[in-house]
C-alpha cells in the first residue's frame, strides 16, 4: 500500500456527515456495516480496538472536490476547502495496519465531527459487548506530533502505566512520543468508563477544521510503518 497515494485518494473530496458511504470502495472488501452506519472489521484474536472517522469538518456542505497543493513534506489545499486530514490520516494508518494483518477490531466511525454520532450511537446499543471484548481503545486522530492523550473532555482516559508503555515502544522505534493531558474529544472518548484504556495519538495534521489544514505526509508514513510493529496486546 502506498501511504501517500492512499491519503490523496481519501481526501479527493470533502466528506461531511451523511456522505461517508462514498469511501466504502477504499475500505477492505470484507468490511461490515453496523446498524448506525459505522464500518468495522476484526482481524485475529485481540482485545484492542482501533478507531478513526470517515467524515471531515466540512459541515453542511456537499462533497466539494479538494485541490491538493504540495509544499515539501506537507499536503495542503488551495484554500477553498478543508483538506480532510482530520481524519483521513487516521483512516490511512488503519488501512495500512489492516493490510499488514495487525490483530485488532478496526472501527471507521461516521459523524465524529457532528458530535461523535457513530461512536456514541453504537455504544448506546452495544455497551456490554464493548465492555466485555476490549481492554484498550486507540484513536488515530490528534493534531501535531507525538501526543499520547491521557485525558479527554476533562476526564482521565487512560492510565499513566498504559501511556508510558506505548510511549516506550514508539520511542525505541525512533518516533518520540509524550503524554498529553490536553485532549478535547474524539471517538475514543465515547468509550471512557466502558473500555479501561482509551487514548488518542497524533497523526501529523495541523490547522484542522480550517481551509489552512495541512498534513505532514512523511510523519504519516513513518507512523504507519511503526504502528505495525507495536505490541498492542502487551500494553
Amino acid at each position: 500500500m502506498d501511504i501517500k497515494d492512499t491519503f490523496i485518494k481519501l481526501t479527493k473530496y470533502n466528506i461531511p456527515y451523511g456522505t461517508e458511504s462514498y469511501l466504502v470502495d477504499y475500505l477492505p472488501k470484507d468490511i461490515k456495516k453496523d446498524s448506525i452506519g459505522n464500518y468495522y472489521i476484526r482481524i485475529g484474536n485481540s482485545k484492542t480496538m482501533f478507531t478513526s472517522h470517515l467524515d471531515d469538518a466540512s459541515w453542511g456542505y456537499s462533497m466539494e472536490e479538494v485541490n491538493h497543493v504540495f509544499d515539501g513534506d506537507f499536503i495542503k489545499t488551495d484554500g477553498t476547502t478543508v483538506l480532510g486530514a482530520d481524519d483521513k490520516a487516521g483512516v490511512t494508518i488503519m488501512l495500512y495496519m489492516i493490510e499488514n494483518k495487525v490483530p485488532g477490531t478496526y472501527y471507521f466511525f461516521i459523524g465524529e465531527e457532528s458530535g461523535m454520532i457513530g461512536s456514541n450511537g453504537i455504544l448506546n446499543i452495544k455497551k456490554d459487548w464493548f465492555k466485555s471484548n476490549f481492554k484498550r481503545c486507540i484513536s488515530f486522530d490528534r493534531r501535531s506530533y507525538g501526543s499520547v492523550i491521557t485525558r479527554q473532555m476533562g476526564r482521565t482516559s487512560c492510565s499513566n502505566e498504559f501511556a508510558d508503555s506505548l510511549i516506550e515502544q514508539y520511542n525505541k522505534l525512533g518516533l518520540v512520543h509524550r503524554k498529553d493531558t490536553g485532549g478535547i474529544f474524539t471517538d475514543s472518548a465515547a468509550f471512557i468508563g466502558t473500555i479501561p484504556e482509551c487514548t488518542n495519538l497524533s497523526v501529523g495534521y495541523f490547522n484542522e477544521h480550517t481551509n489552512m489544514e495541512s498534513q505532514d505526509i512523511k510523519y504519516l508514513e513513518k507512523l504507519s510503518e511503526l504502528s505495525i510493529k507495536i505490541k498492542w496486546e502487551n500494553l
